[in-house]
């Protein structure tokens, strides 16, 4: 019952927007109140800017210093070099140490220093993310 609800709902805003885009489409000297297809979008003054005025720049590849992670490159991760490794790449503390089978989370950290192990717990690659 209630999807049959919804998608009358659904229908009836379907058909309501369908009418609104062949009553604008329909541009001509003699309807001024009409939008021609190929008239540019304007956007009320709301005194508030745009969000993608503001969109930062994308994150450089060095916000996590891999450039400074990858001279530990071959070299076992030994507690020693994990911690020259960290000294390394200061103020970066965010370091996710992974190896081969290990879990981590999908999302995507600039700062974030991942470093990926071999089986043998060898350095073999160190990036943002």
């Amino acid at each position: 019952m209630a999807a049959a609800r919804f998608l009358s709902v659904l229908s009836a805003a379907l058909l309501a927007l369908a009418g609104c885009t062949q009553e604008n489409s329909a541009s001509s000297p003699d309807n001024p109140g009409s939008v021609s297809p190929d008239a540019p979008v304007s956007r009320p003054a709301s005194g508030v800017e745009s969000p993608a005025d503001d969109v930062p720049a994308p994150a450089a590849p060095s916000d996590c210093n891999a450039d400074k992670a990858s001279s530990f490159v071959g070299r076992e991760a030994t507690p020693k070099v994990r911690a020259d490794l960290e000294k390394a790449v200061a103020p970066v503390r965010a370091i996710r140490w992974v190896g081969p089978g290990d879990a981590t989370t999908e999302d995507y950290s600039p700062s974030r220093l991942n470093v990926m192990l071999d089986v043998g717990g060898t350095i073999r690659s160190a990036h943002c993310g």
